[in-house]
């Protein structure tokens, strides 16, 4: 627990000191198994736990094709336009391999089924003691490129070590294509706070570079061993808020695949922090009675296939 002037950091409550009284009393209670307290300590001492085969071919395949169909729907999604040197773009007729997308589970029931996989929703209720609430999505093709960093600086919360995420193999990753990379153990680094205190890095006011070369020197220092996640389709892999992670360098043809799908997740109990200056999006829709969902480019809730009314800078 950590003061920052605005609210204090507080951890889920099995990366809490003392939670291993509560994990032997959820077991005697009959409210998890032994071996879902075995998987969920083990993700508290290494900041993220990997589900092997998780997700079935048929669900994967599913949203693959919708992906391809993106371009069926001009206008309804919200993607990257990196060929030419922009952040976001509106989906138009022509959506290549190139580009990512953005909270296709607002759009595509294929992503919702991805995602809110019943084994993921399990762990989630594990740690958040309720449903999740999925704030972002990210769906990429190809490697991002992402240099090592921690969530809480960039995909903010009001209590920003609530945060969970997946990483949700598409296809088989192939070394070389920038497979994501992570420091085990690296949750556990000291916080470095920016200028206004918090775990929010601000544009223009903060040192990026610094807080990279924090991260890296305390993850040496504690000893936090880099591993390489060389997934097979349909692979989850779930991390802590703080798992410092990245993309490995391409050293294979850019125009290689690499299809993933992130997706960020807090428990009811906190919010975005985008809520604060995007009231017409605080909007929160449920899914199935197992999940909720909200969104930045987005107005929710909402049904069938609708635009986004984020701004394009």
């Amino acid at each position: 627990m950590l003061g920052t002037g605005e609210n204090e950091i507080v951890d889920l409550w099995p990366l809490r000191k003392g939670a291993d009284a509560r994990f032997s009393e959820a077991v005697r209670a009959g409210r998890m198994s032994r071996e879902e307290a075995r998987r969920i300590e083990d993700f508290a001492t290494r900041g993220f736990t990997i589900f092997e085969g998780c997700v079935e071919s048929d669900l994967v395949d599913a949203l693959c094709r919708d992906v391809r169909r993106i371009s069926d729907s001009p206008g309804c999604f919200m993607v990257t336009d990196h060929r030419n040197g922009r952040s976001y773009a509106y989906s138009t007729e022509v959506f290549d391999h190139f580009e990512s997308a953005f909270d296709l589970y607002v759009n595509l029931e294929s992503a919702r089924r991805v995602c809110f996989h019943p084994t993921i929703l399990r762990f989630l209720g594990l740690l958040f003691e309720t449903a999740p609430l999925a704030f972002q999505q990210l769906l990429f093709q190809r490697s991002n490129q992402h240099p090592i960093h921690q969530d809480t600086a960039y995909v903010c919360l009001e209590d920003p070590l609530h945060m969970v995420a997946t990483w949700i193999a598409l296809e088989d990753v192939v070394p070389g294509r920038g497979e994501l990379t992570y420091y085990e153990g690296s949750h556990r680094i000291p916080h470095r706070l920016f200028r206004d205190g918090s775990k929010r890095f601000s544009p223009g006011v903060d040192d990026e570079e610094a807080a990279r070369r924090h991260i890296a020197t305390e993850a040496e220092r504690l000893g936090c061993a880099k591993r390489d996640f060389i997934a097979k389709k349909g692979d989850v892999l779930v991390w802590a808020a703080d798992l410092a992670h990245g993309s490995n360098p391409r050293t294979r043809p850019p125009d290689e695949t690499r299809m993933a799908l992130v997706t960020h997740y807090c428990p009811l109990s906190t919010r975005p922090f985008y809520f604060r200056f995007l009231p017409e999006n605080r909007g929160i829709q449920a899914y199935d009675g197992v999940a909720h969902m909200a969104s930045y480019y987005y107005s929710l809730p909402a049904s069938g296939v609708i635009r986004p009314n984020f701004r394009i800078p």
